[in-house]
Formats: structure tokens, sequence, C-alpha cells
């Protein structure tokens, strides 16, 4: 009888480590999903979703993002997902990383983006790369 329950404690404990390799390995997989910006002619993708240039109507560089009543994946490092920001009262497609600043929002026709790189050198280099493109293409 004792020996069934040691067996137990030990098949017990082997399946936390492995419920907790496993949920380490969906929050990694989750903050990978967070792509760079790809440029294309006159179009530019985030992460899943392509913007035509010419739908874009404005582009601003935010210092602080506070996100607020929405939905998405939130790792440690990432959101993912659908929110307010900054007390907007509509909600805007959010893909940043938590801990680089700034942030890109770009308003559209029909919708708001919230973005940034994983460096901030990079995001600064992609907001100015969106100005100059958007400026262009006018």
């Amino acid at each position: 009888m004792i020996k069934i329950r040691k067996y137990g404690y030990i098949f017990m404990m082997f399946m936390f480590i492995i419920i907790g390799f496993s949920i380490n390995f969906l929050f990694e997989q989750m903050d990978s999903a967070l792509k760079p910006i790809e440029f294309k002619d006159k179009e530019i993708k985030i992460t899943h979703k392509t913007y035509k240039i010419n739908n874009i109507m404005d582009v601003e560089l935010l210092d602080k993002v506070i996100l607020s009543g929405g939905s998405g994946s939130n790792t440690p490092n990432t959101n993912n997902g659908v929110y307010k920001v900054n007390g907007d009262k509509f909600e805007s497609e959010v893909y940043i990383h938590k801990n680089v600043s700034p942030f890109i929002r770009i308003k559209t026709k029909d919708s708001v983006i919230v973005f940034n790189e994983n460096k901030s050198d990079e995001t600064v280099n992609t907001y100015n790369r969106l100005i100059y493109l958007i400026k262009n293409s006018k």
C-alpha cells in the first residue's frame, strides 16, 4: 500500500512538471507571435493583417500606452488583442512589447492599430519610414 502511494506522488510530481513546462512553452509561443512590421510596395503588414498606405490617415508616436477594457493574449512581455488605448472611446488593435517604449499608433479609415518593435530604435526607425511613405504616397 505504501509503494502505491509513493508511486502516486511521483506520478503527480511528474505531471506537475509536464504542465509547468507546457505553460512556459505556451507563453513563449505567444511572445513570439509579434513579428516586425513588413513594408511591401504600397502596403504594410503588421502581424497577420495588411494595410494600404493610402488608407492611413494619421501616424503618431506614443511614449506611454495604458490599456483597458479589451481582450486578447497577455503574457509577461507582450499584449496582443483589441483594447481601449489611453482612455479612447473606441477599441484599437494592439500588438505591443510591454517593456519597450515608444509605441506607434496608426489610424486608418476603418481601424486604429497600436504596435511597436522589440527595440526602441527600431520602433523610431519604423515610425520615420511610415511618415516618409505616407508623405510620398499622396
